[in-house]
């Protein structure tokens, strides 16, 4: 080879890396700028994001319990002033029109208004103002949701969703403006943002007449629920006889559902309880009857209730999980609605502000309790080896909060013989898993109202409001409510409460000949029914006793 070739040719190589450099400089430089015209267009998503969720949750924040048009119009104007706030739009002409909120239809109980600032193409849908120093955007509030990802959201089919109408949607597009990805033909335009939020109203009652954290048992008689039935595991009529279980309408006529924690699996070993067992076929071993009404009618070894969610209510109607934070759905081999996850008693019930005493008050005289402070209506009762209050005979029951404290005479550090029937206006806050025993003759009823203060706060959550019964502390004991030694005669002995019962880890145990009768709401962990073929328990939902759950208000999208 001629080495003066070689490098001849390799002299006409010199130079050709420059136009390449040239080439990967530009590539390289616009890929900076378009990753900093991205990083630009994502603080302005995240901004949006940030607007459009404060605005749907102010807006939200104006929805009641029952909502009407005009809280539909407050709750859209409170979500434009919130975005105006933010993006301040030119206030003559178009604010004024926007925040008149013409796209509101009071009949169909639907408002939906869109405000364009600065656009001029695609043509604006609504009210079209200017920006002002702001980029371009467009921006809808629609009360409730229209376009919301959650295609439930939109659905105004209350058995599908019966919280349709306590959500508010805000959705928001806006132009970046970016400089150098417009130079290399990239659009500027923002994907946007999109909020829906959701609001449950203060005051408003948990909505089970019975609700158990594990199982409820059913003596030897039909057990008739007026309202929704909860338990975490299962329920369980006796396996003979006359045992039935059936959530029959409220007082107010709305069906009554029965829900079962999930997941269930297995058979409790109950005729149909509504477990079922997983080698079975569907529809399963022990179905829950659902459309079953009147509850007066259900058989033998039956569980059922009024609502029929399969069909028509759907399960939401129960409890819905936006609230809840469970999904229920319902389930085709137990024919129940089922919460997944398990559902949880309302912390409602705060420990009473009861003072502290010096010495023992109640058992210095079994007949009367004595008020440790008149104007708390409270009183401590703590025996010793023997019932921490008798109540029996001719005994004076001072209206207010009596607290039980174990008394070496467990379960029954409370004895209520029968024998004095009326606890008008009293309490009994249980103690480190304190008890009560109540054993009224055949036939003979104990009424009892709960102790209500001056009642200026009525419904409210603590105790002392007219609203609790028996409530425990959160000791996380066992407290209970014992009824078993009545006996004899052809009828029941009756307790009749007009209030609430919360033992959230406690037990309620009901023996032959006697029934324990609740108009409020019973909170339990385990509901044991043994009462034999009379009249049985029997729990009536009642919602102006049942103390309020906590408001709820969140983003949902």
């Amino acid at each position: 080879m001629n080495p003066r070739r070689g490098r001849i040719r390799r002299g006409g190589e010199e130079g050709q890396m420059v136009p390449l450099l040239a080439i990967f400089a530009v590539v390289l430089l616009g890929c900076t700028a378009i990753a900093t015209d991205l990083s630009v267009s994502t603080h302005y998503h995240r901004n949006l994001q940030n607007i459009t969720d404060g605005a749907a949750l102010a807006g939200a924040k104006q929805l009641p319990i029952n909502v009407t048009s005009l809280k539909q119009v407050t709750a859209t104007k409170t979500a434009l002033e919130v975005i105006h706030n933010s993006f301040p739009w030119a206030t003559v002409p178009g604010w004024s029109a926007a925040l008149s909120v013409a796209g509101c239809n009071a009949a169909a109980l639907r408002c939906s208004v869109t405000v364009c600032a600065g656009l001029t193409s695609p043509p604006c849908a609504g009210t079209n103002v200017s920006a002002g120093n702001n980029p371009p955007f467009s921006l809808t509030v629609n009360t409730p949701p229209q376009t919301a990802t959650v295609a439930t959201f939109n659905n105004s089919d209350l058995s599908v969703d019966p919280h349709f109408y306590q959500r508010v949607e805000v959705v928001m597009h806006q132009q970046s403006g970016g400089f150098f990805s417009g130079i290399f033909g990239v659009s500027s335009e923002v994907a946007g943002a999109q909020s829906v939020a959701y609001h449950f109203a203060a005051d408003q009652p948990f909505p089970f007449a019975l609700f158990s954290n594990t199982v409820i048992g059913d003596g030897n008689s039909p057990e008739i629920i007026q309202g929704n039935v909860y338990a975490d595991r299962y329920l369980a009529p006796q396996s003979d006889g006359q045992a039935a279980i059936c959530a029959g309408p409220d007082p107010n006529g709305n069906p009554g559902y029965i829900v079962l924690g999930a997941p269930q699996g297995g058979d409790s070993g109950y005729a149909n309880d509504g477990q079922y067992n997983d080698n079975k076929v569907p529809p399963g071993g022990d179905p829950i009857q659902d459309n079953f009404n009147p509850c007066s009618s259900i058989g033998a070894g039956q569980v059922g209730m009024s609502a029929n969610p399969v069909n028509t209510t759907g399960c939401a109607n129960a409890f819905g999980g936006a609230l809840s934070g469970s999904t229920m759905t319902f389930n085709s081999l137990s024919h129940a609605c089922e919460a997944t996850p398990a559902l949880q008693d309302p912390q409602v019930a705060a420990e009473p502000n009861i003072p502290s005493y010096s010495t023992t008050q109640c058992m210095s005289n079994p007949k009367s309790g004595v008020p440790i402070d008149p104007t708390q209506g409270a009183f401590k009762c703590n025996g010793k080896n023997a019932p921490s209050l008798l109540i029996s005979g001719s005994i004076t029951m001072n209206t207010g909060i009596y607290e039980i404290l174990p008394s070496g005479n467990a379960p029954c550090d409370v004895v209520i013989d029968g024998t004095f029937t009326q606890l008008t206006g009293v309490t009994f806050y249980l103690e480190q898993g304190a008890g009560i025993c109540a054993n009224p003759a055949s036939s003979v009823y104990v009424h009892q109202t709960p102790y209500c203060g001056t009642c200026s706060n009525p419904n409210g959550a603590t105790p002392g409001d007219g609203v609790y019964d028996i409530l425990s502390d959160n000791s996380g004991l066992n407290p209970s409510i014992t009824m078993n030694t009545a006996g004899g005669g052809s009828s029941s002995g009756v307790w009749q409460m007009y209030g609430v019962i919360w033992l959230p880890t406690g037990t309620i145990n009901i023996g032959n000949k006697n029934a324990l009768e609740d108009t409020g709401q019973i909170l339990v962990n385990t509901w044991n029914d043994t009462s034999g073929n009379h009249l049985n328990p029997s729990v009536k939902f009642n919602g102006s006793y049942v103390p309020p759950q906590v408001e709820v208000l969140r983003l949902v999208e």
